[in-house]
C-alpha cells in the first residue's frame, strides 16, 4: 500500500490550491455579465402645489433666560399666524432652544462674550398662495432668518411612478436599437437597476411692489428616474 510522504501531500495540496484559485478566476461569477447593457432615462415636469419653509429666529445677549423668553414669544405668535392661516397643526414644528457661546477677539486670544440663542420652526404649506402672507406677519412676528422654500408636488409618487416607466420603455428602446444595429435581437432581462432623482426645484419670485402686492410664481419641479439594464443576446 502506498503512503504518500509529507512532502508529496504537500505538494498535492498546493497544486489542488492552486487548481482551485484558476477555476476562481474564471468562473463566470468573477466574470461580467455577457449581453446588451443600456440605461433608460425618464421624466416629468410639473407645476408644484406645496412647499416646505424654514424660519429661524435668532437673538444674541448676556441672558440666556431673557433670550429664552423673547424667542418663546415669538415661537408663540408665529403660531398664530400659522393658526389664522388655517395651516393644520401637524405641518408646523417647532424646534428646541438652541444655545451656543458668542466669541470676540481680544488680542490674540478668544474670549465668551454673551450667547447665541435660536429657535427654529418649520412649516409645511398645503397652499402655495399663503407663502407671501406668511411670510411677512412671520417677519413681523420676529422672525430673522427665511431659508429657501424646497417646492415640492402633492402627486410626487404618482409622477415618480410615471418617470420610471419612461425610463424603462427608455432602456427597452435603447436596447432594441443596439441589437438592430448589431443585426441580433434583444433577449430576455438579466439585470436590472433603478435610481431616482429629483431636481432641485426653483421658486421665481416676482418683484414685490406696495401696489401690485406680494406675487410667487413657482415655476416647475422637474422629477427623474433612471435604470439601468442588461439583456441577453439572441442569435436571429
Amino acid at each position: 500500500m502506498f503512503t504518500p510522504s509529507l512532502r508529496q501531500l504537500g505538494l498535492s495540496l498546493t497544486l489542488t490550491s492552486l487548481l482551485s484559485l484558476m477555476g476562481c478566476a474564471t468562473s463566470p461569477s468573477a466574470v461580467a455579465a455577457e449581453g446588451i447593457h443600456v440605461s433608460g432615462r425618464g421624466a416629468v415636469e410639473t407645476v408644484p402645489d406645496m412647499g416646505k419653509v424654514q424660519l429661524h429666529a435668532r437673538r444674541e445677549g448676556n441672558d440666556p433666560a431673557a433670550l429664552e423668553r423673547e424667542l418663546a414669544g415669538v415661537v408663540s405668535a408665529l403660531l398664530k399666524v400659522t393658526a389664522t392661516l388655517q395651516i393644520d397643526a401637524t405641518d408646523v414644528t417647532a424646534t428646541a432652544l438652541r444655545i451656543q457661546p458668542r466669541y470676540q477677539r481680544r488680542g490674540e486670544d478668544m474670549e465668551v462674550n454673551g450667547v447665541i440663542a435660536t429657535r427654529s420652526i418649520s412649516i409645511t404649506l398645503r397652499k402655495l398662495s399663503d407663502f407671501p402672507s406668511l411670510l411677512e406677519q412671520a417677519l413681523a412676528a420676529g422672525i430673522n432668518n427665511v431659508d429657501p422654500i424646497a417646492l415640492d408636488s402633492s402627486i410626487r409618487k404618482e409622477l415618480e411612478a410615471q418617470a420610471l416607466d419612461q425610463a424603462m420603455a427608455d432602456a427597452i428602446a435603447r436596447a432594441d436599437q443596439v441589437a438592430r444595429g448589431f443585426s441580433v435581437l434583444r433577449g430576455e432581462l438579466v439585470d436590472v437597476q433603478v435610481s431616482g432623482h429629483s431636481a432641485s426645484p426653483r421658486m421665481a419670485m416676482q418683484e414685490m411692489r406696495a401696489d401690485s402686492g406680494a406675487t410667487m410664481a413657482p415655476g416647475v419641479i422637474r422629477i427623474e428616474n433612471q435604470v439601468q439594464a442588461t439583456f441577453t443576446i439572441a442569435r436571429r
